[in-house]
């Protein structure tokens, strides 16, 4: 991996209350946060940063550490990019992304799948689900859809 920096983004979803103190100083920012209304008892926030991919690695594993985080950590470089979700159960998501942010899988890893789907359909289906992120970005779209409309409203949770 190179060791240039690149143009980062941290859009921190939701952070329960108890976890700003450890995240501002993981980052060694004071952060400028926001009641999350989707999440109570939740704070959101935004940083822009210069980071290497080894480094945003190196946070993204640190970021796992602190317990409720609903993020995404994107990087752009001149030709490719990464993208970063993290979600609490599901962990660490973390894909190559092209110039417009979406998602690439090599030839390789699109056979593999095939491969392991043995010719069922939903497998199929479920591995490139897996492959690209899905999951992750069910949990993350109601909170990316709050920042621009603040109608939204979360609808699986728990009572």
């Amino acid at each position: 991996m190179r060791s240039a920096k690149v143009q980062s983004t941290l859009v921190i979803h939701a952070c329960p209350t108890g976890s700003i103190e450890p995240l501002e100083e993981l980052l060694g920012k004071k952060l400028n946060c926001s009641e999350q209304t989707l999440l109570k008892g939740t704070y959101s926030s935004q940083l822009g940063m210069r980071l290497s991919w080894l480094e945003a690695e190196e946070l993204m594993s640190q970021l796992h550490s602190l317990n409720g985080l609903y993020l995404d950590l994107s990087q752009q470089g001149s030709e490719r990019g990464v993208l970063f979700m993290l979600t609490p159960g599901f962990g660490i998501f973390r894909a190559e992304t092209n110039l417009a942010g979406e998602i690439l899988l090599t030839e390789d890893r699109i056979w593999g799948i095939v491969q392991q789907a043995n010719g069922n359909q939903r497998e199929l289906q479920r591995l490139m689900r897996l492959a690209l992120g899905q999951s992750w970005d069910d949990l993350l779209e109601p909170f990316r859809a709050q920042r621009i409309n603040s109608n939204v409203v979360l609808l699986n949770q728990a009572g």
